[in-house]
Formats: C-alpha cells, structure tokens, sequence
C-alpha cells in the first residue's frame, strides 16, 4: 500500500510560550521539548494530511488546573463566542476537544479515512471515536497499564491473557522481533482484543486491534537497540502490516511542521494583547495564512 491518495485527520498539540504570571487564561503545561513545565497557552489542533499536503482545519485552547490564571474581567457578553469557547478550555478534556472537532470537520463534509496521533492522545476514548467515525485509527500508545487480552492456547486450552504493554511485550515480543524489509527498524505484530469500557460501570464493548511494536536495528551510538529502546502503535485495522502502518503514522509528521513554521513565520500567538480573545484569533489568522500560501502553492 501507498500513502498517495489516503488522507488522515491528524490531532497534536502544541505551548505557546507566554510567561508572564498575570496573563489572563494560561496555565502550567508539561513541555515535551525541554522536560519541565511551562507556564503559557496549550493548543490541541486538527488537521488534515494527504498526498497534496497539510491544512489545518480547527483548533482550541486548553486550560489545564495547574497553575490557572483567571481572567482580569469577565466578558461583557457571556454568550460571545470567545466567552463560549473559554467555557470550553476550562471544562473540557482534550480527547473530548478532539472529539467534538472530528465531527464538527465531517459535518462540514471534510472526509479522511484514518485518525493519527501521538502517544499523549492514545486512549480507549480515540479508538471509540474512530469507530464512531468510521475512521483506522493509528496510534502511538503509552507504555502504561491498560490491559489488552491475548488469547491463545495452553495445554490444549484455550485461554485469555490480560495483560498489560510491558507484560505483552515480555511475553510476546522480547525474544520474536522481526526485520521490516528494506528498512532499519525491527518490529513484531500482535492481535489483541481491547475492551472499550473506561471503567467497571460502563458495559463492555471488545474490540480487535493490532499492535505493532517497533525498535530500530541500527543505531549510530550503539551495536544493538537497547532493550527499552521500543515504540509501541496500536491500529484499529488488523489486516494492515508494519510497513503500511509505519508509512501512515509518518503522515502525522506534517502538523509538527505546521506548528514550527506557524510559530517562526506565521505569528502563532505572537500578538501583543493580553485579552483573551486575541490567544483565540491569533491561532485561527495563523491558521488562515498557512491556508493561503497552501493555496498560493498550489495555484
């Protein structure tokens, strides 16, 4: 399979940096890029990635509770859509943003026919929205202790295995990993099944995913990949294999660039004002110039 003609809703997000403390609207957020927390504005975006390119299509602040900073008035109109979407960044989780943006993109008839994201946003609630959807999610998933049900037989039994990603990767993994032809990675495919339910309350729903574990064959510091030196992808399609789920996640890449390129040239929350209403339209007029040289590009 190609990645030409396939096109992805991709969802990352991304700080503006803001510092100053009496900055109405912002809040502690974890930096990926230099490891610490940063005091600033949180950005969760859709976009959409496909052979022609990248465009943004929505995005919304968010407002953790670390650290946040209230607004210096309230808005004069509670029903304005900056008050609204204030609301928003206060109440709502970021999978739910992900969530309503999705479907406000396919209500506006803006088909895709995968959902990509990083491990931050890998959860039962994006595999739920993807069949909701009727979207492939590819994931990169946390290492952590949601379990996954391995099924197989044991002593002419058959028997169900619940475990987690280290435990699967023990059991699994650790001893089969396999070379992707033609490229310097190895990796090992795994079927499992995954209950959807967040917690006890709510019925169970199974669902078959693949799981696909990564590790390079080659580093330039090191003969051999270290033994925690692995990635872990989860994709709602069992048939694809590892070369087709590697070359669809890689289409994710784009939206990193959008937000390096909207942040060095585009004036991502660069304006000088500290009223809220600015941090919302300066993301949105960063977004609509990248939208006009796509376009200039293409013409």
């Amino acid at each position: 399979m190609k990645v030409s003609g396939k096109r992805a809703f991709v969802v990352d997000d991304t700080i503006g940096r803001r510092f100053g403390k009496k900055m109405p609207g912002i809040s502690s957020h974890f930096d990926h890029t230099s490891g610490r927390h940063v005091m600033g504005q949180q950005v969760v975006t859709l976009g959409l990635s496909c052979e022609e390119g990248f465009v943004p299509l929505d995005s919304e602040l968010f407002i953790s509770q670390s650290k946040a900073q209230g607004l210096h008035q309230p808005f004069r109109d509670g029903r304005s859509t900056v008050a609204k979407r204030y609301r928003v960044a206060q109440q709502q989780t970021k999978p739910e943003m992900v969530k309503a943006m999705v479907h406000r993109a396919l209500h506006a008839n803006i088909m895709a026919d995968y959902l990509l994201a990083d491990a931050w946003i890998g959860s039962k609630t994006m595999i739920r929205l993807s069949h909701e959807a009727s979207l492939t999610a590819v994931l990169r998933m946390k290492k952590n202790k949601m379990k996954y049900r391995v099924t197989e037989y044991h002593q002419g039994t058959l028997k169900n295995l619940d475990l987690d990603i280290k435990a699967l990767y023990q059991h699994a993994v650790r001893k089969a990993w396999q070379r992707i032809p033609g490229q310097p990675y190895q990796s090992k495919i795994v079927d499992v099944t995954l209950n959807l339910a967040e917690n006890d309350k709510m019925p169970e729903q199974w669902a078959h995913v693949r799981l696909l574990f990564v590790r390079g064959s080659v580093d330039t510091n090191k003969a051999k990949a270290g033994k925690h030196d692995w990635a872990v992808f989860l994709c709602t399609d069992t048939a694809l294999s590892a070369m087709e789920i590697l070359e669809l996640y890689a289409m994710r890449w784009a939206i990193e660039v959008y937000f390096k390129e909207s942040k060095q040239h585009l004036g991502f929350l660069k304006e000088q004002s500290n009223h809220y209403a600015a941090y919302v339209a300066s993301i949105h007029l960063a977004a609509i110039r990248f939208c006009l040289l796509v376009i200039g590009k293409q013409m």
